[in-house]
């Protein structure tokens, strides 16, 4: 029973996970012909303001209770510190970044899994970043927030700052 348990969880986080990116995507009108596919490469842009004197604001985050949401923001607070990440707060006219997060919550009795998206986006508001990501907790419940423990979130927050670390240092 455990492993059809985890089998369900999966296919709900893949669904979820599937939701939330096409939720983020712009669709064209079916008059118009579908524009070519951006061309993959393995290195990310590096920031065009260099990350030692770049400054990231986190916009609202969506998706998810505010209980969540308020220990996510005291973590990601705590984890910029510690990874030499200048913040400024949400709204100040002098970040070069901002970052809008989205939250989702999959699970069962057998376990939850949050999903979360963050896409960068420079002055001028062109996306330039996305990170992304899924954090597993063995808590389950029938409200898929009340399994999302504070080591999850904290996960997600370090794991979130690492990858702007990595994006922004090119490492």
């Amino acid at each position: 029973m455990m492993v059809k348990g985890n089998r369900y969880l999966a296919c709900a986080a893949i669904l979820a996970a599937t939701l939330v990116l096409a939720a983020c995507n712009n669709t064209l009108s079916t008059s118009q012909p579908a524009a070519p596919a951006p061309t993959d490469t393995t290195q990310p842009t590096l920031p065009a303001v260099p990350f030692a004197t770049a400054k990231f604001s986190f916009a609202p985050v969506t998706g998810a209770p505010a209980h969540i949401l308020s220990n996510l923001s005291n973590q990601l607070a705590k984890e910029a510190v510690a990874q030499n990440v200048a913040l400024v707060p949400s709204g100040d006219t002098q970040a070069n970044y901002v970052i809008k997060g989205y939250l989702s919550a999959v699970g069962d009795s057998s376990g939850t899994i949050l999903v979360y998206v963050w896409d960068v986006f420079d002055a001028s508001g062109r996306r330039v970043h996305r990170i992304s990501g899924q954090e597993t907790s063995a808590n389950g419940s029938q409200d898929p927030w009340l399994g999302i423990d504070n080591s999850s979130i904290s996960n997600v927050a370090r794991r979130t700052v690492s990858a702007l670390v990595a994006w922004g240092t090119g490492a």
